[in-house]
């Protein structure tokens, strides 16, 4: 079992989307402590928060008893003195190995010391034997190959050839290639005869139970020891000669399109041989194994690849580099990029040095190798910087110069974002495809070299890297990197115009299928596009799915990388989202493992701080302001990324978490500080989604400071956030339209405006609740009730919104904070809403005087449920045993039910001031409601 079939098996068993039962079976004495599988078993018993259950189970040899037991069936007689006393001989011959047992059992009946008594006296099923003959004539083999070997050795001799010959073939084979091969390797075969002599002992093979049938031409081993049976007829050094003659024989009898086919076991039949071969067999087996090098490669089977380069490297003459320099090259290149990916620097570096220390090689030939070197800093190494360094060095070398000046770079940065023009879809389809080799490798550099200065916060080397990206892609034509150029050049735009930054993405995605290899890139693409850029101006909710699939086809293609930072920026998204907290809980659990595992450390630091954050909210934390459970410890989390690249990154979501925390578990002064101390520094330098929750979560613990406490520089801090809020959705960002309603409400609260107050909380609270936000419906209305509480004194309306929120809270995934705000506030309600009843937030509304919203606007309209007094009407929906949730109940007060039931625009929504059935109705206690009058995309 490779590390790549292991690491697919952990991607499906981890795919909550797939309910699976899984069996494995392997043999304990092939698979050490040592062993990729061996390790994969114990991560998986170490697990703090696995989603399968894992079962193993032992299987040794049989005991005596068993062996008896078996013979009783096998021998269709009764338990005796005799069977027992079989049954030992039989456990002491073969160690109770089963496949040994039966091959140990068909010997005895060979050699006529276990006896068939139906063949003589017309008795079937009666055997007769002699204990004390069997113990005299058979001996205690040392494996099950040694007595198999006595076995075969045996047989005709025609058919030991023909076992001998299919030994070399693999574990399966096909009739034509034996044929083939046969009248080659053994002579006094008529080759007129040859097809019928095959047959007639592949016919007797599988009649002695060697081989079985796999269709009408295919061939394989009943076991595998019958093959290393019938492999060791000869020498080990016979075996290696005929071996490498059976190779060649293959590789000059076969058709090419046959070889080819059959290529890895020709191949392996011809690696071990050191006797010395003629030039054209050297050059054969050379061509070959380079073919078999890359072949693996294809095949992400990195181990076989060092396997076949190693030996092709070995065959070179002593002047490679001269007189096979297109071969050497390739070789030593294929071994630099097999060993970066087993993660083994110290190989790597010696196939690598060889290759960059030949002067005779152009820059561009050393291309691979100097890629290699640089994703092994950035990847294993983690040092971003020092990758940017080599990558414009290597830029530098291939004739694209970028300045080394940093005022330079600043400079050039901001005329190529002032200067940029978007390129219509027609430009993009006319584009030729890119063709010069050198701008090609250049392209692949640059758009790694991106992602480093993206890392190590260098933002004029990203965007003039990115902005040099999408002009040669006008200028040269369309490359396989070219569709992440424009999606990072989209992030660079997203400061001016959130529109332009999201049609940079869709030009990228329609240069992603106007390339071949675009799948190859699909993944960059992807998150780029969806975690940067398109959440500025989408909802956010539609992201999710979409980063799903970047995590998947990066796994498919290889790019572990880009898979990583999709499903980080998924947990990002999602939390950001609102999405329900417990499955996300066993989604971050899952991810983060997953990235721990390969060695993801810059995406497993960023992302720790995100799954700690979701496990706080629904509880799992000593301290829920603090950042330790089941995912992270704060103090080793520090410690951990104390001399990483990714730290200044990693900090940041550290304290944008905390942030979080604070506001949301109620500790607005420590809150309010964080806010200070960090300011807008992530949006500054990222700009992502996150960038919304932080700014949200901040905006939340300045206000409430600056209620608190009236100081300056809360209250100048506060209005800050609340203009860059305004500014966003300006710009057209629709997530952050509820969160513009509830700063309002805010700052009126804080300038002692209770009336336009008293509508801005309900209108936030149905702007984030009809979105999708349940997270954030319940924090602003939780906030609403503190206000109704502490400032306005009205602890009736308080307790409903308390309600509300907890509600909201439940509803979420929440019920840690749910209980919490139970706890301290259930007396404001006389009794809780019963079970089965939740409040919805379609029928949660703010009215004052003439204030309802009109019904034609279907995002406030489906909500405007109120009372001309300015109270608040919560109707909750309640369904019966059949699933109905047709009725409504609203609980008001008898006057606010009145004043709803007079008003025309009530009405309209089906709150009339009759009792038809389906059309409404109200009373002094109730109101009917006809749901299928009220459209909104929340229910």
């Amino acid at each position: 079992t490779d590390a790549l079939s292991i690491e697919l098996l952990e991607m499906i068993i981890n795919n909550r989307d797939i309910s699976i039962m899984f069996i494995g079976i392997y043999r304990s004495n092939e698979v050490d402590e040592a062993h990729y599988l061996s390790k994969t078993i114990r991560d998986m018993h170490d697990a703090k928060k696995k989603r399968w259950d894992l079962t193993e189970v032992s299987i040794g040899n049989l005991d005596a008893t068993i062996c008896e037991e078996i013979l009783v069936q096998l021998l269709c007689v009764e338990p005796s003195t005799e069977t027992s006393r079989l049954a030992g001989i039989c456990h002491q011959r073969t160690a109770g190995n089963a496949f040994h047992l039966l091959a140990y059992l068909s010997m005895l009946q060979e050699q006529k010391l276990l006896i068939n008594l139906g063949s003589y006296n017309n008795q079937p099923k009666r055997w007769t034997w002699n204990p004390d003959q069997i113990e005299g004539e058979t001996t205690i083999s040392s494996n099950v190959v040694e007595l198999i070997k006595a076995t075969i050795s045996k047989q005709p001799q025609k058919l030991k050839d023909l076992l001998q010959l299919v030994s070399c073939l693999g574990t399966s084979f096909e009739r034509d290639i034996v044929i083939c091969a046969f009248p080659h390797m053994h002579d006094g075969t008529d080759p007129s005869q040859v097809g019928k002599v095959v047959d007639e002992f592949l016919s007797l093979a599988v009649r002695k139970a060697f081989l079985e049938r796999q269709g009408d031409s295919r061939y394989r081993w009943v076991h595998d020891s019958i093959q290393a049976a019938a492999m060791q007829q000869v020498s080990e050094a016979d075996i290696v000669a005929y071996k490498f003659k059976l190779g060649m024989v293959l590789i000059q009898s076969l058709e090419e399109k046959d070889v080819e086919s059959n290529l890895f076991d020709i191949v392996n039949l011809l690696l071990h041989s050191d006797k010395e071969c003629s030039e054209e067999d050297r050059a054969t087996l050379l061509s070959l194994c380079l073919k078999t090098a890359k072949k693996s490669t294809e095949l992400t089977s990195f181990e076989s690849c060092v396997i076949y380069a190693e030996r092709g490297i070995s065959l070179l003459p002593v002047e490679k580099w001269t007189q096979e320099r297109e071969v050497s090259l390739e070789l030593y290149s294929l071994l630099t990029e097999a060993y970066l990916s087993l993660v083994n620097a110290e190989k790597m570096k010696v196939y690598a040095d060889e290759v960059l220390h030949q002067s005779s090689l152009s820059e561009l030939e050393k291309v691979r190798v100097h890629i290699c070197n640089i994703s092994l800093y950035a990847g294993v190494m983690n040092k971003a910087r020092e990758a940017l360094d080599m990558s414009l060095d290597v830029l530098r070398k291939l004739g694209c110069k970028f300045p080394k000046n940093k005022l330079l770079q600043v400079r050039l940065a901001v005329s190529s974002v002032v200067g940029a023009k978007l390129p219509t879809e027609k430009d993009i389809a006319e584009l030729p495809i890119m063709d010069d080799p050198t701008k090609k490798a250049c392209m692949e550099i640059m758009v790694n070299a991106a992602t480093f200065s993206h890392h190590c916060n260098n933002i004029p080397a990203f965007i003039m890297i990115n902005s040099l990206m999408t002009q040669w892609t006008m200028k040269y034509g369309v490359d396989v990197y070219s569709a992440p150029a424009f999606a990072l050049f989209g992030m660079v735009k997203k400061s001016t115009s959130y529109k332009t930054s999201a049609l940079y993405a869709d030009r990228g995605f329609q240069l992603l299928d106007m390339c071949k290899e675009g799948k190859r890139t699909e993944s960059r693409v992807t998150y780029i596009s969806w975690f940067q850029i398109y959440p500025f101006s989408r909802p956010i909710h539609s992201t999710l799915k979409h980063l799903l699939r970047g995590y998947k086809v990066g796994m498919e293609t290889g790019d572990v990388e880009s898979a990583m930072w999709s499903v980080s920026q998924y947990m990002c998204n999602s939390i950001v989202a609102g999405k329900a907290l417990k499955p996300l809980a066993v989604d971050c659990m899952t991810y983060i493992e997953q990235m721990q595992m390969l060695k993801a450390d810059f995406t497993y630091h960023m992302s720790l701080p995100f799954a700690q954050g979701v496990l706080n909210m629904i509880g799992d934390a000593e301290d829920p302001l603090k950042l330790s459970g089941s995912a992270m410890v704060e103090e080793d989390f520090l410690a951990m990324i104390e001399s990483s690249e990714g730290q200044f990154w990693s900090i940041l979501h550290l304290q944008i978490f905390k942030s979080m925390m604070c506001s949301f578990f109620g500790d607005f002064e420590n809150g309010a500080k964080l806010a200070l101390e960090r300011g807008d520094v992530y949006e500054k330098k990222n700009g992502s989604p996150l960038t919304m929750l932080d700014t949200l979560h901040q905006g939340i613990s300045l206000y409430a400071m600056a209620r608190k406490t009236k100081e300056k520089k809360y209250i100048k801090a506060a209005k800050k956030v609340k203009k860059k809020v305004a500014t966003w959705v300006k710009k057209g960002n629709v997530n952050a339209v509820h969160y513009l309603s509830f700063f309002e409400a805010e700052e009126a609260a804080l300038e002692g405006k209770s009336d336009s107050a008293t509508k801005l909380y309900p209108k936030a609270i149905i702007s984030a609740a009809s979105s999708g936000f349940l997270n954030d419906a319940a924090l602003v209305s939780e906030r609403f009730a503190e206000y109704l509480l502490h400032d306005l004194k009205d602890s009736n309306r308080a307790g409903q919104y308390f309600q509300e929120s907890i509600k909201y809270y439940t509803e979420w995934g929440s019920d840690y904070k749910a209980d919490l705000l139970k706890q301290r506030y259930s007396h404001l309600w006389e009794e809780e809403i019963p079970k089965g009843i939740s409040v919805s937030p379609d029928f949660v509304a703010y009215a004052g005087n003439n204030d309802i919203q009109d019904v034609s606007d279907p995002s406030a309209a489906a909500h405007a449920v109120g009372a001309n007094n300015g109270r608040v009407l919560i109707a909750a929906i309640a369904q019966d045993e059949s699933g109905d949730e047709s009725k409504a109940v609203g609980k008001t007060s008898a006057a606010t039910s009145k004043e709803c039931a007079k008003n025309s625009k009530f009405n309209a929504l089906g709150f009339g001031g009759n009792d038809e059935p389906g059309r409404g109705g109200a009373n002094e206690d109730s109101a009917s409601i006809d749901i299928s009058a009220i459209t909104t995309p929340y229910t």
